[in-house]
């Protein structure tokens, strides 16, 4: 694209207000070039840089949702950098929707770029005591699953006693976790045998079905065994799913 026609679009197309404009630019930012031929971003992306930290200081929830969820698919850091301070304090904004997505652009910009936001750990991690949301909760544990395991173990530690209160989305990441981590250190398994147990009792037939998978693997006791077994045989009956 040539650089007249960029600037055509940087002054008469971001300055508009109208929504359905601002989401069809964020298609086009995603399929521009932003670097020149030499790897370089482009002047004229510094312009749409304050544009992006504009709209995520936009008094609209759903603009601000919708310019995080694009800014996880950039891949240019020097496009990223200036907007991380307006990233964070979405975190702590009133809906959920934009806490949401916040936390997805994070853990992208981490993923990615980890020298850029390089206390995202932490920062997720204290995000996810205080939040209620729970797709946000959601969001916010699987990545720390992904980027700092240790951190989500000290999390679900902290509140075991609450697994039965989660959504069945959440409690499915925990079996998995609780998976990952007592296959890595058999030592873990006294510390969440209780925990799986829990979740045989839960309302998802999904997560019952994963956590008899998971204390099998856990113990071959007799009791857990036959634990695992009539929970199957429940599901079997119960369940008009055959898969």
């Amino acid at each position: 694209m040539s650089p007249q026609l960029m600037m055509y679009v940087i002054r008469f197309c971001l300055p508009a207000d109208d929504h359905t404009i601002k989401k069809l630019l964020l298609i086009f930012w995603e399929i521009v070039p932003k670097v020149g031929p030499d790897g370089k971003l482009l002047h004229e992306m510094i312009l749409v840089c304050d544009a992006f930290r504009k709209d995520l200081q936009h008094p609209n929830e759903f603009l601000r949702g919708s310019t995080l969820r694009f800014l996880c698919k950039l891949k240019e850091p020097e496009l990223l950098e200036p907007l991380i301070p307006s990233i964070r304090t979405c975190l702590e904004h009133s809906h959920s929707y934009v806490r949401r997505n916040a936390v997805l652009a994070i853990f992208a910009i981490y993923s990615s770029f980890d020298f850029l936001i390089s206390d995202a750990p932490e920062l997720i991690y204290n995000y996810l005591e205080s939040e209620q949301d729970p797709s946000c909760k959601r969001n916010a544990f699987i990545m720390l699953t992904q980027v700092d395991q240790s951190r989500a173990v000290e999390y679900l530690v902290g509140c075991i006693e609450q697994v039965t209160s989660f959504n069945d989305i959440l409690q499915l990441i925990i079996v998995e976790l609780i998976y990952k981590v007592c296959l890595t250190n058999p030592k873990e398994r006294g510390n969440f045998i209780m925990c799986v147990y829990k979740l045989l009792q839960s309302q998802s037939a999904a997560v019952r079905y994963d956590a008899a998978g998971t204390l099998v693997a856990l113990s071959q006791t007799s009791a857990a065994v036959k634990t695992a077994a009539q929970t199957y045989i429940d599901l079997i009956v119960k369940q008009p799913d055959n898969n």
